[in-house]
């Protein structure tokens, strides 16, 4: 058995990012490293069952830093967000924490990631934005606007940073999104993926009173510990760190 690279065909980052973090595996590692499952679907559905273990990649858990660090999970999609860190990795990316925003006249605005992702990677059938939107009407929660998914993700983030001091609530699937609300002091539910940690589930009660954690800083650490440089990649410091969490 052999380590195996299964980049997004056509995609010359989803190569580039594999063949780094495969540069960086010792000798004896074998499994899957995906960037991406566009493609390469059924590769990734296979080795999920296979019980061999598999990477997946994807950019940076903190949208000021994407393209140059990306986050990698063993036999996951992300990090959980549990554990402990000496807060070093955190403290150089330089990100501030701001204080709680409290908005009551803001909208509340659904961020759904693309349809593939949702259908294909995260295995959820259906529309969820029109499901969302649906089911926050019938709690009695009208402002609510629906902000769509963009290819551009850098454009996606400055967007969605000038958007933010005017909402009252984010709420998304499983999206940076939340994590990016979250640290500008902006109340998130996260329905799945890392954030959900902090947020929990939504509920009529979580809408009408949208979490705010105390732990984001201890979340934040924990996330910074798990996304690598390419050149981390390259020399094996991705793997040294998720070996020992393994």
């Amino acid at each position: 058995m052999t380590l195996r690279m299964w980049p997004v065909p056509g995609k010359e980052k989803s190569n580039l990012i594999c063949r780094a973090f495969y540069a960086g595996a010792p000798r004896w590692a074998i499994g899957c490293v995906f960037f991406g499952t566009e493609g390469v679907m059924d590769a990734f559905q296979a080795a999920k069952k296979s019980g061999e273990p598999w990477w997946y990649i994807d950019n940076a858990y903190f949208d000021k830093h994407r393209g140059i660090y990306f986050r990698v999970t063993k036999n996951a999609l992300q990090c959980s967000g549990l554990g402990e860190s000496d807060g070093e990795r955190f403290a150089a990316l330089k990100v501030e924490i701001k204080p709680w925003r409290d908005v009551p006249e803001g909208d509340i605005l659904l961020t759904p990631q693309s349809d593939n992702f949702m259908k294909s990677t995260l295995g959820r059938t259906g529309d969820w934005a029109a499901e969302t939107l649906s089911k926050l009407h019938k709690w009695g929660f009208q402002q609510v606007r629906v902000r769509p998914w963009n290819r551009d993700k850098v454009k996606a983030a400055i967007a969605l940073l000038d958007e933010l001091p005017k909402l009252r609530l984010l709420i998304t699937y499983s999206s940076a999104s939340a994590i990016a609300a979250m640290l500008e002091g902006v109340p998130a539910i996260s329905e799945a993926g890392a954030a959900n940690l902090l947020t929990g589930p939504l509920t009529s009660e979580s809408v009408k009173d949208p979490p705010r954690s105390d732990d984001r800083l201890r979340f934040a650490q924990v996330l910074a510990d798990n996304q690598f440089t390419l050149e981390e990649f390259r020399s094996g410091r991705a793997w040294a760190w998720l070996e020992r969490r393994a």
